[in-house]
């Protein structure tokens, strides 16, 4: 993190009042929480039905995997913990989405990202909501995202939440709440509970409550001005890639026999085209790691160009035919992480990936 990195850290880092500062759904008197399967004596929650469901948030879906997971190596920062207090790496987790979809934070580092967990019988919760609405749809140009993290319960109790609300936001679904937990939720810290993850995945702010409407309006846009990247969506680098389909666990790492760490990457004659590198899953395929200020790396691989500002080419099957792999050619544009994990010494790699996403071999081609 950089010097300008820092001060923003620092800008943001006091989080409104954990200990009460931010309304309960009874400031008098803080419920416990047990699960959305709690009964709460003396509190009804009436659900509105949605007329019309989110357009992209049809396909319902009752179940899923995932949870809290490791976050990959490349992206753990020296001298910082994971956890969830401030100044700590967000805790790393992958879950299905209420469309049937995958969200896992790390794919979004680089990106400032507000996780609000909510539910849907938490009165506070539903009041907090339309705001973060209006903050997604005000900053979203700068490259901020809200993720709202639903808690122990069903698929359709969620969509309906969603069309009540008119949420286009991601909803990853924590159907255990071991997500919730490992944010320090549970017993008496009911939702909402609010984590703003700066680009470097360090927690610079958090909500314990509801956020008044003014406190939202003032610090999202704070944390999205202080972040700000101008690209909406994951951003191009490293990626944490797919499981792979075998007997024996195989880990992910850049030795052969590992998993390599999916990428992704824009063409460089569609810069706001995206590619990913598991997308290629069902074949094998070459990636020649080209990096910048090598004057021979370019040319070596068929570039009309010295390539010295750096370039990953897609080069097709190994063992193919020239005009095979002339036909599978993809240049794509620099990433510094990905030239940072595959080829820090600046020489030419040539990286060899099976069908199943696992490299089999690693080699230079400048001696």
């Amino acid at each position: 993190m950089n010097d300008t990195d820092e001060s923003n850290e620092q800008s943001v880092e006091q989080p409104v009042d954990q200990q009460g500062g931010l309304p309960h759904e009874n400031p008098n008197r803080p419920r416990e929480y047990h699960g959305a399967r709690t009964v709460i004596a003396g509190a009804g929650v009436v659900l509105a039905v949605a007329a019309a469901l989110w357009l992209t948030l049809l396909q319902p879906s009752g179940g899923g995997d995932g949870g809290v997971v490791d976050l990959p190596a490349w992206l753990r920062s020296e001298g910082r913990e994971i956890g969830s207090s401030i100044g700590q790496l967000a805790p790393d987790f992958d879950l299905e989405t209420v469309d049937g979809g995958r969200f896992r934070l790390s794919d979004w580092r680089g990106q400032p990202v507000l996780i609000n967990f909510w539910a849907s019988w938490c009165g506070p919760c539903r009041r907090e909501v339309p705001a973060l609405i209006r903050a997604q749809e005000a900053l979203a140009a700068t490259g901020f995202t809200v993720v709202g993290v639903n808690i122990e319960e069903s698929t359709s109790v969620a969509l309906d939440f969603i069309g009540e609300f008119g949420i286009e936001y991601a909803i990853p679904m924590d159907f255990d709440g071991a997500v919730f937990r490992a944010y320090g939720g549970g017993g008496p810290s009911g939702p909402p509970r609010s984590f703003f993850v700066d680009p470097d995945g360090v927690i610079v702010r958090i909500w314990a409550g509801q956020a008044p409407d003014e406190v939202v309006d003032e610090d999202t846009q704070d944390f999205a001005e202080s972040y700000a990247t101008g690209r909406v969506g994951p951003l191009p680098g490293l990626k944490s890639p797919p499981p792979v389909d075998a007997e024996d666990e195989i880990s992910v790492g850049i030795e052969v026999g590992s998993i390599a760490p999916d990428m992704l990457l824009s063409p460089k004659l569609e810069p706001d085209g995206r590619w990913l590198l598991s997308g290629e899953r069902g074949r094998a395929v070459t990636i020649a790691i080209v990096p910048p200020g090598c004057m021979r790396c370019g040319r070596a691989v068929g570039s009309e160009d010295d390539a010295t500002e750096g370039s990953i080419i897609l080069l097709g099957e190994p063992g193919g035919s020239e005009d095979e792999q002339g036909t599978e050619r993809l240049e794509l544009t620099w990433s510094r992480d990905v030239g940072r994990l595959y080829a820090p010494s600046g020489d030419l790699q040539l990286i060899e990936i099976d069908a199943r996403g696992v490299i089999v071999s690693i080699s230079g081609m400048l001696e």
